[in-house]
């Protein structure tokens, strides 16, 4: 099938992937693309979350479960599969084996999915990946995992991301950046090279909406902040590789500067992270607020949006764009990051970046920079702002979407495997 134009001809598409009411950033992801894709292509939806939460995702798209994909693969011309780092994509990493498609890779490191589906499965992609059954292997990249936050431990899974099969299989991948796309390029297997049609590879950002919501300082009156305070806020789920403890003592450190400064932590925190203890060492316990996990996503933006800051580092990164990053910079906040991963490759006038090595010294400097000016945050959310409109467009990430599936369904593949 030849197409004249983007317009004149819609696939028929299958799209796998969560949406909510499970709990994951690709729920997200997929309800926020979802609407703008339709415009060029008839979707139907499989997912394991049952009906849908979101009434618009309900209405309009027909909704089946995953299960269910070989009794219709052959009423659609190609299949999209939204893939990330979790246990959710269980049933999907089976498809993709099965009925192979155009494959969303969201961190190009797959270690706790495939180790929370099962030890089996765990092994099955270790033995792929390094081409041979190695139980020492295995075993020893399990040990990494179990803190995989470590330089070392880093360093060791990486080198065996466990994306091999996945690439191999697929028809196309998209990722969102171009850390990604060299981690994805550096481990194609030597099975790809034997394909008939190579793997086709394509950087598509991250979409997201410009946010408008009430003024920042009308958000503080439902969070209990002071009009007057100089709000640093953590967004999303508060772990480890965010750094958590080093945003405290770095707070801590800069605290007797900004004598208005408040500390919020806005996301679920492990238990065991002695966050709230550290502060009562640190003496800022009356400074920092532990909201925990703030449900629906709206509100969270409300509470983004009443923080002068937002800081979201990332250590260690496995080549995933930070869906949070990008609302702050949505919401025209200011940021803080790491110059590391897909860090690196946003733009220096739109975010405040510390070196990949940098310590409390260093963080608690930037922090005091956007502290003590409000120019400053004013300038950086700005253009944090500009860049989401200019580059994260969802019609312009939908577009793109559409064209490169095309240009997969056109290679001949598309809906023959």
């Amino acid at each position: 099938m030849t197409r004249a134009t983007i317009d004149d001809t819609r696939l028929d598409l299958a799209y796998i992937s969560p949406l909510n009411p499970v709990q994951s950033g690709l729920s997200d992801y997929s309800e926020a693309l979802l609407p703008a894709l339709s415009e060029f292509a008839s979707i139907t939806l499989y997912s394991d979350c049952g009906m849908p939460s979101n009434p618009l995702i309900a209405e309009q798209f027909r909704i089946r479960p995953i299960q269910l994909l070989p009794r219709y693969r052959t009423q659609h011309d190609l299949r999209l599969y939204q893939i990330g780092n979790s246990t959710h994509h269980q049933s999907a990493f089976d498809s993709c084996r099965r009925l192979p498609g155009v494959i969303t890779l969201h961190e190009p490191f797959l270690h706790h999915g495939f180790c929370g589906a099962s030890s089996l499965r765990y092994r099955r992609e270790v033995f792929y990946e390094l081409g041979c059954p190695d139980r020492a292997g295995v075993e020893r990249l399990a040990r990494c995992l179990v803190d995989w936050t470590s330089a070392d431990n880093r360093q060791q899974l990486m080198v065996v991301p466990l994306i091999g099969r996945l690439v191999d299989s697929s028809l196309g991948i998209i990722v969102h950046s171009r850390t990604a796309r060299q981690i994805v390029e550096s481990h194609r297997s030597v099975r790809s090279s034997h394909r008939q049609h190579p793997v086709q590879i394509t950087v598509i950002p991250q979409p997201m909406h410009v946010i408008d919501v009430c003024h920042p300082l009308e958000s503080r009156v439902e969070f209990g902040w002071p009009e007057e305070a100089v709000v640093f806020g953590i967004a999303g789920a508060i772990q480890a590789t965010k750094e958590p403890h080093l945003v405290l003592r770095a707070f801590a450190r800069g605290v007797a500067i900004l004598s208005h400064a408040c500390l919020a932590f806005m996301g679920e925190t492990p238990k065991d992270d002695g966050l709230p203890d550290l502060a009562r060492e640190l003496g800022v316990a009356d400074r920092v607020t532990f909201v925990g996990r703030v449900d629906p996503l709206d509100r969270m933006h409300r509470a983004m949006a009443a923080c002068d800051v937002i800081i979201n580092l990332r250590q260690p990164t496995i080549g995933e764009t930070s869906g949070t990053a990008l609302r702050a910079m949505a919401l025209g906040r200011p940021l803080i990051v790491r110059d590391v991963g897909w860090y690196s490759e946003l733009p220096d006038e739109a975010c405040l970046k510390i070196g990949p090595g940098a310590g409390v010294d260093d963080l608690a400097s930037a922090m005091l920079t956007l502290g003590t000016s409000s120019e400053a945050r004013q300038r950086l959310g700005d253009e944090a702002r500009r860049y989401v409109q200019t580059e994260c467009d969802v019609s312009t990430v939908a577009r793109r979407y559409a064209e490169f599936l095309w240009a997969v369904y056109e290679q001949g593949v598309g809906g023959l495997c």
